[in-house]
């Protein structure tokens, strides 16, 4: 039993170490790979969007605008999550019991969790109103269940959404 923790947390430890490494890489920002997203560039994460709710040019180029406008949000809720998963790993890997700073830590990582919820779902609110109201009501009842469970893994990129 004893070996089968040391493995685990040995396994955890690299996991958490090839994380941090990667991040700390000299590459642009971007989601899902390309390049980084600026105003008026084309969104393929977005493609699944204008297929599957049939958008005009024009509500394409709405709902673009606003998931451009979101990014910087959901990037450093993100990375704030990471970093957050980060401690609490550590405090996990090297502690025996729940001490006050592993509760605390626990805490916050759940505020942050929390927090992300919020602004995704203000964001799927936001973008529903730039819909047409049986496109709008189709898109929520499509992304609110991602939301509500999603666990806000730093390299989740929601749907690209």
């Amino acid at each position: 039993m004893k070996r089968g923790l040391v493995v685990l947390a040995g396994s955890i430890l690299l996991a958490v170490i090839g994380f941090l490494s990667s991040r700390s890489l000299p590459v642009p920002r971007t989601v899902h790979g390309g390049m980084p997203h600026q105003a008026g560039a084309h969104f393929p994460e977005l493609e699944w969007l204008r297929r599957e709710f049939d958008l005009s040019e024009t509500e394409f180029e709405r709902v673009s605008s606003l998931h451009l406008a979101y990014l910087p949000t959901c990037e450093a809720l993100c990375e704030k999550i990471a970093a957050a998963r980060g401690r609490l790993r550590a405090l996990v890997i090297e502690g025996s019991s729940i001490t006050p700073e592993l509760e605390s830590a626990l805490r916050e990582e759940a505020t942050l969790r929390a927090e992300c919820q919020v602004a995704m779902l203000r964001h799927l609110y936001v973008t529903a109103g730039a819909l047409p109201p049986e496109k709008a009501d189709a898109y929520l009842e499509s992304m609110l269940p991602a939301v509500l469970e999603m666990t806000s893994e730093p390299t989740h990129h929601h749907r690209g959404h």
